[in-house]
């Protein structure tokens, strides 16, 4: 009777701890979000679109190396910073306010070097065809 006790003790003490820790787990959450919010057919450049992202990077949060097929990329730091990695151009920080441009085909990563969130927004211009990204093995 009185182990039967002591194991009902332990798993309401462990749902009541499970229960109270649940916010802190779920406000961790993913620690990378990404948004495409907008979307358009270029009509002036034929089998071309437009694409916008709006993505969250917790901290230390770094993106797989990659490249975008026949893609523009125009990276917009709304909070914080982002380092990135560029093929032939090297590391790259890019603070609250700043744009970094990434040519079509150019293998590169992003990162989140702080100890703090970080927003970006994402332009794309790229063949409507082709993937947004493509991993790259090395």
């Amino acid at each position: 009777m009185r182990k039967a006790a002591g194991m009902l003790g332990i798993l309401v003490l462990g749902f009541l701890m499970g229960t109270a820790s649940s916010p802190y787990l779920r406000a961790q959450g993913a620690l990378y979000a990404t948004k495409q919010i907008a979307q358009a057919d270029l009509a002036n450049l034929p089998g071309q679109e437009a694409l916008i992202f709006s993505s969250t990077w917790q901290p230390g949060f770094r993106l797989p190396l990659h490249m975008h097929p026949n893609g523009h990329e125009f990276t917009v730091v709304i909070e914080g910073e982002q380092t990135f990695e560029i093929d032939g151009v090297g590391t790259k920080v890019v603070k609250a306010g700043e744009v970094l441009y990434t040519p079509p085909n150019t293998a590169h990563f992003g990162r989140n070097a702080t100890d703090k969130i970080s927003r970006t927004l994402v332009v794309r211009i790229k063949d409507k065809d082709k993937p947004i990204s493509v991993e790259v093995k090395r």
